[in-house]
């Protein structure tokens, strides 16, 4: 894995409550603290790699089981100012 790959997927493994709560109001995406709370766990618990489309793949799903598809579909939006980075 390149380091470049390395340290954004570092960055979106150890993301903070208080900074996913501040990204879904950036998006105005309503995030309980319940949601959040076990997103955070999820991450804690799975390896995260954007730039394999099955891991992709994967932290979709789960962020539609957790946090609903509306809240999924809004991730994918944050992440789409850097498609050309992951190569999406």
């Amino acid at each position: 894995m390149q380091p470049l790959h390395q340290i954004v997927n570092q960055r979106v493994q150890s993301i903070t409550k208080a900074e996913l709560m501040e990204q879904a109001k950036k998006f105005k995406v309503a995030l309980t603290e319940k949601q959040a709370d076990q997103f955070i766990e999820w991450l804690a618990n799975h390896k995260v790699d954007l730039f394999s489309e099955e891991k992709r793949t994967e932290l979709f799903q789960a962020a539609e089981a957790i946090l609903g598809k509306r809240e999924a579909a809004a991730l994918e939006m944050m992440l789409r100012p850097y498609m050309h980075f992951l190569k999406l």
